[in-house]
């Protein structure tokens, strides 16, 4: 299975265009490579900027050393290529019909030494740590995605997910399932904006609405979560463990996410990391979809 993944890994690096960049000895492809072949494997960037640890069909081309991907990956752009190779494995995979979304927390011990990894609160207790916050739809495909310090609310790092999807006209109005602590009007309206339907339910479920003027999407969301004894959100519900599937396949098996490596510290490195491990879920979702296709 891991040559199989590399395979349409390299495949996708092939069709990344080529950036002009002024005195570049590599290109964005070759720093790709080393990052995803040291993610595959579970070591550090290091380990994969020697040729030793490479078989001779793998990558025939020159590798460049640490100080070179430190370097390059601190890039800008680097994560917008990354964003543009996840795209271009997913082409083969069905477009969903809901959307959904929900973030993955990776917790750090309390003696970590990290400056990045902040205090956030998580299953009743505080942890340092940072924080996956995800679109993705139920075809597994992931539309959009961000890294930040645990003490990142959901609800503004949502709307930046949501500005990333962008208006897309063949869209539609698709549901955007989520849970009570994306409940908020700002959100309903940016979810609007880019043509989703958010719903979400109320921490409170049955209380008043209060005295303030709510987005029409919310009240919607309140009839179709409570009314009638709640029976649209059972239903919705169980789709919305789509998201969670992920987590989970990106958690388990082949990829490895489920944790930070010791190396991947300060959060320049966890998001390239983690972005890694993103792309990789990617090439094995669409290689099982291809199997069973």
């Amino acid at each position: 299975m891991e040559r199989e993944l590399w395979t349409l890994i390299v495949s996708s690096l092939r069709s990344l265009p080529r950036r002009s960049m002024r005195n570049a000895v590599y290109t964005d492809s070759q720093i790709l490579a080393v990052l995803l072949w040291a993610a595959l494997h579970h070591r550090p960037v290091n380990w994969a900027c020697l040729r030793k640890n490479w078989p001779a069909q793998a990558w025939r081309r020159v590798l460049p050393d640490q100080s070179t991907m430190s370097r390059r990956l601190r890039d800008p752009a680097m994560a917008r290529i990354m964003r543009k190779l996840v795209q271009h494995l997913q082409r083969r995979l069905p477009e969903g019909r809901l959307m959904l979304t929900d973030g993955k927390a990776f917790t750090l011990k309390e003696s970590t030494r990290d400056p990045d990894a902040l205090v956030g609160r998580m299953a009743g207790r505080y942890f340092h740590g940072y924080k996956l916050h995800a679109i993705v739809d139920d075809g597994h495909r992931v539309c959009a995605w961000s890294i930040q310090p645990l003490n990142h609310a959901e609800q503004p790092e949502c709307r930046s997910l949501l500005e990333q999807l962008g208006k897309d006209q063949s869209r539609g109005r698709r549901f955007l399932l989520a849970d009570a602590g994306y409940n908020s009007n700002a959100l309903f309206c940016a979810a609007r904006d880019v043509g989703l339907r958010l719903i979400a339910p109320r921490c409170k479920p049955g209380t008043g609405l209060g005295w303030r003027k709510h987005d029409r999407d919310r009240l919607s969301s309140v009839r179709l979560t409570e009314g009638r004894g709640g029976w649209m959100w059972r239903m919705l519900y169980s789709l919305r463990i789509g998201v969670e599937r992920y987590f989970s396949g990106l958690s388990s098996g082949i990829v490895s996410g489920d944790h930070l490596p010791i190396w991947a510290r300060r959060l320049h490195r966890v998001r390239y990391w983690l972005d890694a491990k993103v792309i990789i879920n990617a090439a094995r979702i669409t290689r099982n979809h291809m199997i069973h296709a």
